[in-house]
């Protein structure tokens, strides 16, 4: 994830460690934020958000065991996954812009992924909504 604006936390690309329950810092090159929305086509809720969630996909997970199927059940689950920011977000009053439309090379590379083995298949920004003075 982009941390872009929020309290208490370095502006930086980030990468949740879900086993411990913890964020580890991987990046912080002030024109993150900025390549990031060069490579999602100039949209600039990239700038102005808290937060962007970068989902990426690994298939061999998937395939593995689904064969060809995992390939569709990857986007399904990016779905899901990006629905339950956009109801989270609305519990504290914050908003989400899903994103999919994004430069794949560029993405890769700036997330330090292969693009092959592990892409990246959504992302979405999240942020207060106009008029929330309150602090998360």
């Amino acid at each position: 994830m982009l941390l872009n604006n929020v309290h208490g936390l370095e502006t930086g690309l980030y990468r949740f460690l879900a086993l411990s329950h913890r964020l580890q810092l991987l990046d912080t090159d002030p024109r993150l934020p900025h390549k990031i929305t060069d490579a999602c086509l100039d949209q600039q809720s990239i700038l102005r958000c808290g937060a962007v969630f970068f989902w990426t996909a690994v298939p061999y997970r998937m395939t593995w065991r689904y064969g060809e199927r995992g390939y569709r059940d990857l986007h399904l689950d990016a779905g899901h996954v990006c629905q339950n920011l956009y109801l989270a977000a609305e519990a504290v009053g914050c908003g989400v812009c899903a994103i999919a439309a994004f430069d794949d090379d560029t993405m890769d590379h700036l997330l330090g992924i292969d693009g092959e083995d592990q892409f990246l298949i959504y992302l979405a920004t999240v942020g207060k909504k106009e008029g929330n003075s309150a602090v998360y």
